[in-house]
């Protein structure tokens, strides 16, 4: 039987059919744009990202900073969306894609100077609704014929499945006469240009097959009847995908992202994000309370980690040997063998950080409550801010 969950927003939310869903024109006066304002290097930062010597940030109200040094100073650039954005990724010096509250997806071709809204997710969100809403019609009709004609043995079963079922036509009728709610986006991820995931809140998965002028609601490919939030996506370039969620769930995909399957990872609390080290192919998963697990094969085993913190972790990032995780209080921890082990880099600087990203000189750029500041890197001089 389903539990009827109740909505939460996780931690990270607050604060920071098959048919693709077109993109409806949206005009210049329809746009909401980020306000320009003195001092928004120095608000508050959900992620960051390298486009290949520029560096990229995200946060609240819509804000957009790029950096030309390596992070020592930042400019707001003009953005069409002034909702929180949660993640940005760049799959090269150009392509780079930034997700967030109302569900909204924004792109930028020239390495983050100028952006466009590429997903309105309030308008996508009425078609979503009437999507799963249709599907649920479909699958307590073929539930009711079954058991129609079912034998007693098998009868027991499918009243279970069809209550389920019949709840979830009762909950998708019952959004679609409420007012438009587009759940936030938690990360993005694309394989190759035309290639994309967008994950989110209760259970949203998204993807797309042009680059994002397309987005199809791919969430009921999941067995995840509680609707479980999706806070992270992240794959190895060759069909492997993960999603991390709650309840120490993993959702597993080998053939990029046509079927999934779910991982149980011996853990019951919060994932809010997964990173994967291109050096060896290992997946972490990482949330609440320093709490680390890594799957060398694949998802098919787990093991939890010895990260050496307490904090909860809300972002990582890996590049040449290294993994390192940020999050509460401005925690740092970084592995130089693969998450064999881990030492903390301490900070005088106490505010919370979700998002990290590699300099090509060895030094981390982290953002987060108060802006973003440069973290030295392994074998750089020193382990705390510069």
């Amino acid at each position: 039987m389903i539990m009827k969950r109740f909505p939460a927003v996780r931690m990270l939310a607050l604060l920071c059919c098959l048919m693709p869903l077109h993109s409806q024109v949206v005009t210049a006066a329809d746009i909401d744009y980020a306000m320009q304002i003195p001092g928004a290097e120095t608000s508050m930062l959900l992620d960051v990202a390298v486009a290949g010597a520029r560096v990229v940030a995200v946060g609240e109200r819509g804000h957009i900073l790029v950096s030309e040094d390596a992070g020592a100073s930042w400019r707001q650039v003009e953005v069409p969306t002034s909702a929180m954005l949660t993640r940005v990724f760049f799959l090269d010096d150009s392509l780079g894609w930034a997700v967030g509250h109302d569900g909204n997806i924004l792109h930028s071709q020239d390495g983050g100077l100028t952006w466009v809204l590429q997903r309105d997710g309030l308008a996508d969100q009425v078609q979503i609704n009437e999507q799963r809403a249709g599907r649920a019609q479909s699958r307590v009709q073929a539930l009711q014929a079954q058991l129609a004609v079912a034998s007693e043995e098998l009868a027991a079963d499918l009243e279970d499945a069809l209550a389920d079922a019949e709840w979830a036509l009762e909950n998708a009728r019952e959004t679609m006469d409420k007012p438009i709610y587009a759940p936030p986006l938690m990360d993005v991820w694309f394989a190759t240009p035309e290639q994309g995931w967008a994950a989110g809140a209760y259970g949203t998965l998204l993807r797309t097959a042009n680059g994002g002028r397309d987005w199809a609601d791919w969430s009921h490919h999941l067995d995840n009847p509680e609707e479980l939030h999706l806070n992270g996506v992240a794959g190895d370039g060759r069909g492997a995908l993960y999603l991390a969620s709650e309840w120490g769930m993993v959702f597993f995909s080998d053939n990029a992202g046509g079927s999934w399957r779910t991982l149980e990872t011996g853990y019951d609390g919060s994932f809010f994000g997964v990173v994967i080290n291109p050096a060896s192919g290992s997946a972490f998963v990482y949330g609440l309370l320093g709490t680390i697990y890594r799957s060398q094969d694949q998802g098919e085993t787990w093991e939890s980690l010895d990260s050496r913190v307490s904090a909860s972790l809300f972002g990582a990032t890996a590049a040449g040997d290294a993994v390192i995780f940020v999050g509460q209080g401005g925690t740092a921890a970084i592995s130089a063998d693969d998450g064999d082990s881990f030492t903390p880099m301490i900070q005088p600087n106490r505010d919370g950080l979700f998002g990290v990203a590699a300099l090509e000189d060895g030094h981390y750029v982290v953002t987060g409550e108060g802006g973003s500041r440069r973290l030295q890197g392994p074998g750089t001089g020193g382990q705390g801010d510069e």
